[in-house]
């Protein structure tokens, strides 16, 4: 909201985020999330600018350290630019790999952890191995209900 009333106010204003896919439920979902959470990047004139920003909608104040005014150099800003692309958004990849850890979503094995142990690209599955029922169990999911996750004990 704030990034959008200061564009408004023909302030520049860079706001990146992320895509990613988020354990849910039924499965998993696509969501986009702010790279800094409640930050933005905005270029303006401090000394002309200061009250319009600073209590523009959505904004709370600005990063001062001290009383001293937050400033980042632009060419950190433009090496974030240069990843992120005009549309502010990067998609983080996710490609499964027989070993990897990972966690099931949505149905009856949601949350449980799992290491994947074969690939079944044709189908759009993988198997996996788990510990379920006091042993170690294959069976076979689709890759659209797992996700990344830390190393696992069962992790090949």
């Amino acid at each position: 909201m704030a990034a959008a009333h200061l564009r408004a106010l023909e302030i520049e204003v860079f706001n990146p985020q992320l895509r990613v896919r988020r354990a849910a439920r039924g499965g998993t979902s696509w969501r986009t999330e702010p790279l800094f959470p409640n930050y933005l990047f905005a270029r303006f004139e401090l000394p002309i600018r200061f009250r319009r920003v600073r209590y523009a909608m959505g904004v709370s104040d600005l990063v001062n350290f001290g009383g001293v005014w937050a400033v980042i150099p632009d060419r950190e800003i433009d090496e974030l630019k240069t990843t992120w692309g005009e549309a502010e958004s990067f998609v983080v990849p996710e490609k499964i790999e027989v070993g990897d850890s990972v966690t099931l979503t949505g149905g009856l094995f949601h949350g449980m952890s799992a290491v994947v142990i074969c690939l079944l690209p044709a189908r759009q599955r993988v198997k996996v191995l788990m510990d379920f029922l006091g042993g170690l169990k294959e069976t076979e999911v689709e890759v659209s209900s797992l996700l990344p996750a830390p190393n696992h004990p069962l992790a090949l």
